[in-house]
């Protein structure tokens, strides 16, 4: 493919250009070369005839004369660039004034031609302007289509975040003698952190709250997977067993999605005050002791999907008056990498505080000098009251 060939390709989104000169011959000449390319040539005299058909012509290329009586050639440009208007700009300009040139191309043209026409040097001018127009349309053809798919997403992220939200409990249930407080906030629209309660019996309170390996969509995908499975089988089994199921129902696509999940999952007597619990990996849990004392819990076992044969174990604790169970994603410890957020650490943050509210708000706090959060943040407070509350159980959906 020749020069002249490649210029005038059908694939060129180029056809239109308009010629301006007051020079009838040069005007002529150069409708004459464009033409012989193949594309549809108008004619201005001057910048007044040239603004006007710009008004109502298409146009995709200008051969614009510099020096014109009355509106000058660098009046239109001016005029073109101040409309947006998506158009190429070529200036002509006799020899001599190439400094002229130079400062139209400051002002917006996109290339220059001398007079007299040098013939290899206005197809290159041409081809050069023409494949520069092609490339700038393309892109921005493109960044339109990116922008629309960006706007899909985020109305289809925006919809997603709210059905996860949805997921989280909607009320906390009356525990006669302990407190609870939560609070999930997501590094992007939705996240893989989850908690989740319910009320198994009138004296039975089960808890989980668990970590999915990443952020965004997969995460939240694999969450909402994990929480139905594990709402499923936690009614009728102590913690371990049901993550034993749980494991042999997921183990699978966990592999195949390459991803783990880290867990902690506990079932409260709220008659005895006494937790089982089992901790698949998640680690970020303490018992606070009410003089401030604090105990790890333990045993503790892998992730989910690290192993499918792993075997996991109950532990067990119990609450005094005044006692909480501090439960955190790794979000939190990642938000705040200067202080060291160990469990010595969180617990001296929580000094006098005197509810499991206060508490949670404490740890969110902490992590929000962070913002933008680096990962998923969740915080859930179950607190052993110091005046064991007489209200009635109130069981959730």
């Amino acid at each position: 493919m020749t020069l002249r060939d490649k210029t005038n390709s059908p694939e060129t989104t180029v056809k239109h250009v308009l010629v301006v000169d007051d020079d009838p011959d040069i005007n002529r000449l150069l409708r004459l070369r464009l033409s012989s390319r193949g594309y549809v040539v108008a004619a201005a005299a001057s910048g007044e005839e040239a603004l006007l058909h710009l008004r109502g012509e298409p146009v995709d290329l200008l051969f614009l004369d510099v020096s014109m009586p009355g509106i000058s050639g660098i009046d239109v440009l001016e005029e073109i660039r101040k409309r947006e208007l998506d158009v190429a700009v070529v200036m002509t300009t006799a020899f001599g004034s190439e400094q002229v040139a130079i400062e139209a191309l400051r002002t917006g043209a996109d290339d220059y031609l001398r007079k007299p026409f040098n013939s290899s040097e206005f197809q290159a001018v041409l081809q050069r302007t023409v494949m520069r127009l092609d490339l700038s349309r393309q892109n921005a053809a493109l960044q339109q289509e990116l922008d629309e798919k960006r706007l899909q997403l985020e109305v289809e992220l925006s919809r997603a975040a709210r059905v996860q939200a949805e997921l989280l409990p909607t009320e906390v249930p009356c525990l006669p003698g302990f407190e609870l407080a939560a609070h999930c906030i997501p590094a992007h629209e939705v996240g893989g952190d989850f908690y989740d309660w319910r009320m198994t019996s009138p004296d039975t309170f089960t808890l989980s709250l668990c970590d999915v390996m990443g952020k965004g969509m997969p995460a939240a995908l694999m969450m909402a997977t994990v929480r139905a499975t594990m709402r499923a089988v936690i009614r009728q089994n102590l913690p371990a067993t049901a993550l034993q199921y749980v494991i042999m129902a997921l183990g699978d696509d966990l592999v195949r999605a390459e991803q783990f999940v880290t867990c902690f999952l506990a079932r409260l007597d709220v008659r005895t005050r006494q937790l089982t619990f089992v901790d698949a990996g998640h680690g970020h849990v303490f018992l606070r002791r009410a003089d401030g004392s604090i105990e790890a819990l333990s045993p503790r076992g892998l992730p989910l999907g690290v192993f499918l044969d792993e075997t996991y174990e109950d532990g067990t604790l119990s609450f005094a008056p005044g006692d909480a169970l501090i439960l955190y994603s790794d979000g939190l410890v990642d938000a705040r990498p200067d202080l060291n957020l160990e469990p010595p650490t969180i617990a001296q943050y929580l000094d006098g505080a005197t509810s499991a509210e206060e508490m949670a708000h404490r740890l969110i706090a902490l992590a929000a000098v962070a913002q933008p959060y680096p990962d998923d943040l969740t915080v859930v407070v179950l607190r052993c009251q110091q005046q064991p509350d007489s209200t009635p159980i109130l069981t959730t959906n």
